[in-house]
């Protein structure tokens, strides 16, 4: 009787580690794979550091790999990008490991249509649902027009989970 391969459900920590050809095709980027973007606009970015920990968070989490939920991947700083709904910077005041950008501050991102590079690369892509009103007028793309589709609160209650069990070592 033939076998058949057990369906595998991707899992957000076994995106740590890139494969030789994404890496190689992000290595390969040019300068105009990426732009800076204005944060705030009702968003904020939450940078966790190291990148497996956050992943380890969205893990538990239990949210499915797939895009709309505005997440990137800094392999070069080991860093993990999450786009939240702003108003919950004092969550992360004194969380190690995480910072978050806010009003005055800017995020490298992937230009549309492009995965980015191995400084910003989409793990998952904005939902496009952006509208209009959001777009910033002179910069084109801010960090306000970009979906926000995980809670802060229960990003930060999980990562202090994780860090209590030591699941992200």
């Amino acid at each position: 009787m033939a076998t058949s391969p057990k369906d595998v459900t991707p899992t957000w920590a076994a995106l740590h580690v890139l494969d030789d050809t994404t890496f190689v095709r992000l290595r390969g980027t040019g300068i105009g794979s990426t732009r800076l973007v204005p944060c705030g606009g009702g968003r904020d970015a939450v940078v966790i550091s190291p990148l497996q920990r956050g992943l380890v968070a969205l893990d538990a989490l239990g949210l499915p790999v797939q895009d709309g939920y505005s997440v990137l991947a800094d392999h070069s700083r080991q860093e993990l990008i999450v786009v939240v709904d702003d108003g919950w910077v004092h969550l992360w005041e004194d969380t190690p490991g995480v910072r978050v950008l806010s009003l005055e501050s800017w995020l490298l991102v992937p230009m549309p249509g492009i995965d980015g590079s191995v400084a910003a690369h989409w793990l998952s892509r904005p939902a496009h649902d952006i509208p209009a009103r959001c777009r910033d007028q002179e910069h084109g793309l801010s960090l306000g027009s970009m979906s926000a589709r995980i809670d802060a609160r229960e990003l930060h209650t999980v990562l202090a989970t994780v860090d209590t069990l030591g699941t992200a070592s």
